[in-house]
């Protein structure tokens, strides 16, 4: 779970980690003032977002598990997605923080 922690936070530009044995946190700030909150707990697979727009208004609340597989897609920079059954969730930083889920096409 340490290598899909250090993977995400490297890949949405987190300026660092808060780590609790298999538990872990860190935020992605965006220019325009907006933050992506993340919290993973290893044990459980669970990933948990929020986004917050400038104005510290919640855009998202994300809870999901078991994420199965993290990849970081090198032709959409600053995207990572996870895999979560047949859905798919995307986290963005760039352009801006963002949270989008689609289902997965067979």
């Amino acid at each position: 779970m340490e290598t899909t922690v250090s993977l995400m936070a490297k890949t949405l530009g987190a300026s660092g980690v808060e780590s609790a044995g298999s538990d872990a946190r860190f935020a992605v700030e965006g220019h325009d003032g907006s933050v992506l909150k993340i919290s993973v707990e290893g044990r459980q697979q669970r990933l948990m977002a929020v986004l917050i727009d400038a104005a510290g208004v919640t855009r998202a609340s994300v809870d999901v598990a078991p994420v199965s597989h993290t990849v970081a897609d090198p032709a959409a920079p600053g995207r990572i997605t996870l895999h979560v059954g047949k859905q798919r969730v995307h986290l963005d930083s760039r352009p801006t923080p963002a949270v989008e889920i689609v289902t997965a096409e067979e």
